[in-house]
């Protein structure tokens, strides 16, 4: 996210801010709807059911209504939002720690258009290789280049979420991308023989 636009977020967020101090309920609303989304698919990482993740962040959202009194308009509102997720869902996990952990489920549908079986079979086996791929990746690595792929958050905020140095981030995501080249090498060579 290039830095006009993470402005206008923060200028955004400091007016719902605001109205929420003013009990201005459409001010919760709208980051509501901004951010509600992008927040239940980034929890479903920590756990499989949609309907879970969506109680964990109904959670945050009633937190965030609770005591918007006290939320200051400092620009950090989607950082705050993400930590609170992730530690709603690893609290969640910890209550639930015997139950077995699954892979979120790919729920890619290709658009509407014309493609053969094969370049649809073909399609399907890049996703499956880069999802394979992605979740050989170790944990933290993982979870630090979804953040920054999926959730498109900035360095900075991946840093202030996993409370790790921007440095740290940097590096594993630069380790992400060298191994997903290679994992993914013969797809970009465009031969499949040689796996």
């Amino acid at each position: 996210m290039d830095n006009s636009a993470n402005k206008d977020q923060s200028v955004r967020e400091n007016r719902w801010i605001r109205k929420m101090h003013n009990d201005e309920k459409d001010g919760f609303e709208s980051l509501y709807r901004s951010y509600y989304p992008k927040l239940i698919q980034f929890a479903l990482r920590y756990n499989n059911s949609k309907a879970i993740a969506e109680d964990l962040v109904h959670n945050v959202f009633h937190n965030v209504w609770k005591n918007r009194k006290r939320i200051k308009p400092n620009g950090k509102l989607r950082s705050y939002l993400y930590t609170a997720v992730r530690n709603q869902s690893i609290k969640y996990q910890k209550r639930k720690e015997r139950q077995a952990h699954s892979n979120l489920e790919d729920e890619t549908v290709l658009q509407s258009r014309d493609v053969s079986p094969e370049e649809n079979l073909d399609v399907k086996e890049f996703e499956q290789s880069v999802e394979d791929a992605i979740n050989k990746l170790p944990e933290k690595r993982r979870e630090v280049f979804l953040m920054s792929r999926e959730d498109n958050l900035t360095y900075r905020e991946i840093a202030n979420v996993l409370e790790i140095s921007i440095k740290t981030v940097e590096t594993q995501i630069s380790r992400s991308l060298k191994f997903l080249r290679v994992e993914l090498a013969h797809f970009l060579t465009g031969d499949k023989m040689s796996t």
